[in-house]
Formats: structure tokens, sequence, C-alpha cells
């Protein structure tokens, strides 16, 4: 795959930018981040520009992280896509799960993000035939207070996940 274009929709500027910059340091060259802080921008940009993957925090204002996601999954259908959450709950996950798409829950260390986004390029690449293995859990074994692990769900019988 050539140049990652990724589409960040976070309210919490500081962390997009944080994640931004991180996520180009972690990837290298080949990634491009472009932030936006709502759901309608989100929108705006997904009407002019492809992205190969679309990261969105669920807690934002005026729309879900989830409706967003399941809206880019509708009219974007081989775009990827991540939920992460620092409100998940088990139904949350399960949603996210079921719908295909990666789901992070707050805090996490950069370094789980670019494993799953590096699954969930190689789950493409496995579905454009070529042999990948994609694992359908990773965890992180770090302790998370309010929770006894940090999950992310990668499914490969579902597409784009």
């Amino acid at each position: 795959m050539g140049e990652l274009n990724i589409l960040l929709a976070d309210d919490d500027r500081i962390l997009a930018t944080t994640l931004s910059h991180g996520l180009r340091k972690a990837m290298g060259k080949a990634i491009s981040v472009v932030f936006c802080a709502s759901g309608p921008e989100a929108f705006a940009l997904l009407a002019t520009q492809t992205f190969d993957l679309v990261i969105s925090d669920f807690h934002m204002l005026g729309i879900s992280g989830l409706k967003l996601l399941k809206q880019v999954r509708q009219d974007h259908p081989k775009t990827s896509l991540v939920l992460i959450t620092a409100y998940g709950t088990d139904a949350l996950e399960q949603e996210a799960h079921r719908l295909g798409m990666g789901y992070i829950a707050k805090p996490f260390e950069l370094p789980l993000l670019v494993q799953l986004i590096q699954s969930l390029i190689q789950g493409k690449e496995k579905s454009d035939g070529k042999d990948n293995t994609l694992p359908t859990r990773v965890r992180e074994n770090k302790p998370d207070p309010g929770r006894l692990t940090t999950k992310v769900f990668v499914d490969p019988t579902v597409p784009n996940s």
C-alpha cells in the first residue's frame, strides 16, 4: 500500500494533535493524518478526499463517533474504521466488533493503536487476495483503572476489520 490516508475525528484537540504526531512518527513518512473536531467536519472532508482509515472518538458534540463511523461504513465501505472511547462498555465494544470496526478503550498506548492500524491494513491486503495472518483479538496487558483490560478487536471474517 502507498501512502496511508487517515482521518482522525476527535473533539479533544490536544489528544488529536498528540495522536496525529505520534502516528506520523511511529508509522513513517508514508502516512497522512487529517484532523477534524466534529462529525460535520468529518463528513465534509470525506466528501472531498479519500481516506483509507477513519479513527473517531465515541463522545463528540453533535454526533457520536459510532453514528459517524456507521455512516462512513455505509458511504465508504472500503474504508477501515476505528472507534476510540473513554466511555467503554461491553455493549459498545460488542457493537463495534459486530460492525467490523477496530475498538480501543482509553487510556491506551500509541503502540497499541499502531498495531491495530497495521492489522487493519493487513486485513485489507488479505481481502485483496494476499495471504496475511490477522489477529482476532489484541490485548494490552497493562492495568487500566476501572477496567480489567484495554481491548482491541479485529475480526478477519468481517470486511474492513
